[in-house]
């Protein structure tokens, strides 16, 4: 009688999914076939469409000139942006599945609800790797929040592929932390094919491997990456310096921000010295913490892998604010070490009482542009301040994330 109890609470289970999945991406759908206007998504799958359809090289002259005709109307004028595509080859295979679907509407909806299910491993996975064990109550808020949140929001929205690079990164971390370098290393090549909010970080972990002799991080980075350079210049010879060409373009025509050109807008004659002078005391901050790192324990590293992801976005590294989902993790972390330090058990503390905080406040923002109408201001003050006190947040919280405790009331708590 039990195991028949089992096998139906099993399909219940599986239909029940199903159908989840099924509204998610039916209302996708319909969000994106009422919002169209988005590049992320809309370039690599189109050129995947172009080369699977026609033959057509991805990054060829070709298939920019159909990227513009559809998104356009007609073929770019001059300063539009010419749509060439920007992604690697390896980066653009993955993309091929959704070139499958030829409706752009339903592949991006389909695309948008794997960008959820990444967002909610995303929460789940960031919790399991800081050790929080949230309230039952605080858990759904918690799933909510990865998703809803301003850039987690962002992200889903443009339909940008960082989620799944912040996804890779915690699942990298949980590999390093279990001692799996050979997974560890295979997926650090998912952020090193974005080595802009990510660069840092990766970096870091090259170090932290080669100090540690953990060559095998090293090995599974190598051969994962030849496998899909094999693969990519097995199907298509050529298509490097025209990936270089498009990387080039979409540089000249995407609106990025760096703290720089943020403080310059502000004041003209000394904000270009202040962003210098924030990125040089900045990169000896994240010097003096990497070598502090080494010979330390596990959780040590992640508090500094964490610090590095979040000073990332203030060194000057032109990012986009739907980058900043990468910054998810390191809050986790903090609100972490929050409720450890000042929540009882099964509450939700002053770490819920935060993450409320944040929720709303960053809404505020944004939220504000339809009555002020000083949408660039306000976007530049979204992308400072998070950040900046997150980085705040995390030297507050440091002594208790890279110590273990040191009274009989610490161990007791």
């Amino acid at each position: 009688m039990s195991r028949i109890l089992s096998i139906i609470t099993t399909i219940f289970l599986v239909f029940l999914a199903i159908a989840i999945l099924g509204g998610l991406s039916w209302a996708n759908t319909r969000y994106a076939s009422s919002h169209p206007g988005e590049k992320d998504f809309f370039v690599p799958w189109l050129a995947a469409d172009t080369f699977l359809r026609y033959g057509d090289s991805p990054f060829s002259e070709s298939a920019a000139q159909r990227a513009q005709v559809v998104f356009y109307g007609h073929l770019a004028a001059e300063g539009q942006d010419p749509l060439r595509l920007n992604v690697p080859f390896p980066v653009e295979l993955f993309y091929f599945p959704f070139a499958l679907v030829s409706d752009y509407s339903l592949a991006r909806g389909l695309w948008m609800t794997c960008l959820e299910i990444a967002l909610v491993a995303l929460a789940f996975l960031s919790i399991n790797l800081t050790g929080w064990k949230p309230a039952r109550t605080l858990l759904p808020g918690l799933l909510i929040f990865s998703v809803l949140w301003v850039y987690g929001f962002l992200s889903l929205a443009s339909s940008r592929a960082v989620i799944f690079v912040a996804l890779a990164i915690v699942v990298l971390l949980l590999a390093l932390r279990d001692g799996r370098d050979e997974l560890a290393g295979a997926l650090l090549v998912i952020p090193f094919f974005m080595l802009g909010i990510a660069g840092p970080l990766v970096l870091l972990i090259f170090w932290w491997a080669i100090y540690h002799r953990r060559g095998r991080i090293i090995t599974g980075f190598l051969m994962t990456l030849a496998i899909l350079l094999a693969i990519s210049f097995f199907i298509l010879s050529n298509w490097f310096l025209p990936f270089i060409g498009g990387l080039i373009s979409h540089i000249k025509y995407q609106s990025t921000l760096t703290p720089g050109s943020i403080i310059s807008s502000w004041w003209p004659v000394a904000g270009p010295r202040f962003g210098w002078a924030l990125t040089g005391l900045l990169l000896v901050v994240l010097f003096i913490e990497w070598r502090d790192v080494r010979r330390k324990d596990f959780r040590h590293f992640l508090w500094t892998a964490s610090l590095t992801l979040v000073v990332a976005p203030l060194l000057g590294i032109p990012v986009l604010l739907q980058d900043f989902v990468l910054l998810f993790f390191p809050l986790i972390l903090f609100l972490t070490i929050l409720n450890e330090r000042w929540s009882r058990p099964g509450r939700w503390g002053l770490a819920g009482v935060v993450l409320i905080a944040i929720f709303f406040s960053l809404w505020l923002i944004p939220a504000s542009q339809f009555f002020t109408g000083t949408s660039a201001a306000l976007n530049d003050v979204l992308a400072l301040v998070f950040p900046t006190l997150l980085v705040v947040g995390l030297y507050w919280m440091r002594w208790w994330a890279v110590r273990p405790p040191r009274t009989w009331s610490d161990s007791l708590s």
